[in-house]
């Protein structure tokens, strides 16, 4: 509410004067949610702002039993290392080290057991033949992906990070001292999270946009066992760009690689031209 002061001078009293002041910010909620427009001042748009806070993986080496286990599968799988090379590392280790790491596994059984915890707890890769015609003839290449709905399904059966998810449109709007001016600032502020949500139907419930943002990063040559490419990374717009865009929890994460493609010397020389 704004409020109206008076002053007197001698026994007349001036005219009230307003100092009614807009708020400077206004945000809109989809109707779809049911939320009221809020306008706020400065202070209070600041303070009600959520504050994103990255969740912390209290376990990030879970399932191995230490962090020293996965520091050593790690460099195990890295440089693929056979039975001879695993038990050799894990004698010298247990002499040399005498306590400095818990590295709880020993032998190669219990190494590929650990694998398989892992493998069975995260969402595999797949392999795929692609097949493509290169000058007139059939040119067939592995292509290692990963399946992007079960690595969402992930991200969403971990309680760390439903806190964190945000469903609905909105439109934010500073004033700028005479009107209110829209702004930006992540995925779901924006006309297309808005009309997306806008057209889905209206007879199923809680429909709400679920959104990825996916690309090819080809200047990192990446690895994958025996196999090398450039990775397709993977991230959710429905979390907080300092979530998506970090690491860790939550962050962004390779659900496959473009297979390197040969090239003749004829065609090395043209590109140099």
């Amino acid at each position: 509410m704004g409020t109206h002061s008076t002053t007197s001078v001698g026994s007349h009293q001036q005219p009230a004067i307003s100092i009614d002041r807009p708020g400077e910010f206004r945000t809109e909620y989809h109707p779809h949610s049911g939320r009221p427009p809020v306008t706020q001042t400065y202070e209070e748009f600041g303070a009600c702002s959520t504050i994103y806070i990255k969740p912390t993986d209290e376990a990030p080496f879970c399932p191995f039993q230490t962090h020293g286990d996965f520091q050593f599968v790690e460099i195990v799988l890295n440089a693929a290392l056979n039975k001879a090379q695993v038990d050799a590392l894990l004698d010298l280790i247990d002499r040399v080290a005498k306590g400095a790491a818990k590295v709880m596994l020993k032998n190669e059984a219990e190494l590929c057991k650990a694998c398989d915890n892992v493998v069975a707890k995260l969402t595999p890769f797949l392999k795929h033949p692609v097949t493509a015609t290169y000058k007139k003839q059939p040119v067939t290449y592995e292509v290692h992906t990963r399946p992007v709905w079960e690595w969402a399904l992930d991200l969403l059966a971990n309680p760390l990070l439903a806190p964190y998810f945000v469903w609905d449109a909105e439109r934010l709007y500073k004033h700028n001292g005479t009107e209110y001016e829209r702004f930006f600032h992540e995925p779901w502020t924006a006309d297309c999270w808005w009309d997306i949500q806008s057209n889905l139907p209206d007879d199923v419930e809680n429909t709400i946009p679920f959104g990825f943002i996916l690309y090819a990063d080809k200047t990192k040559l990446s690895s994958h066992g025996t196999v090398k490419g450039y990775p397709i990374v993977v991230c959710c717009a429905n979390l907080p760009v300092n979530i998506w865009n970090g690491k860790g929890l939550g962050g962004s994460c390779v659900v496959g690689w473009l297979p390197i493609v040969p090239e003749d010397a004829e065609e090395e020389d043209y590109k140099e031209q």
